[in-house]
């Protein structure tokens, strides 16, 4: 086998194996739950509550913020809005990553990774 072709296809499998391990695995927060605790990537805890109020605690600060949060009025959209400092959409909450900004969040990037607590 050429030197071309074994380079082709040890790409091609780590290639696979990139994208079947970003496919692979869930959670109950991947489906639509968003009540619960999680602390993102910058170690910000959170703590969503299922009558729609919660809590923020930002690394580095003892004070424990309140929040609130909403799926929608009907509680069927496929993410949540996190209010924060009078802003209703603060962040916005899907598929077990949060985001800062909705384009954002529509077309997947500058996601804030979580690591939820349960």
């Amino acid at each position: 086998m050429n030197k071309n072709i074994k380079r082709f296809v040890t790409l091609f499998c780590l290639s696979l194996a990139l994208i079947l391990s970003a496919c692979g695995g869930g959670s109950k927060h991947d489906n639509g739950k968003f009540a619960g605790s999680f602390k993102d990537e910058f170690n910000n805890q959170f703590v969503l509550n299922e009558d729609y109020t919660g809590t923020i605690q930002f690394a580095g600060n003892e004070k424990t913020e309140q929040i609130t949060w909403s799926d929608g009025e009907d509680h069927k959209r496929p993410y949540a809005t996190i209010k924060y400092n009078g802003d209703p959409a603060y962040y916005y909450l899907r598929d077990g990553k949060l985001y800062r900004h909705e384009e954002d969040m529509d077309h997947g990037r500058c996601a804030i990774n979580l690591t939820y607590d349960d």
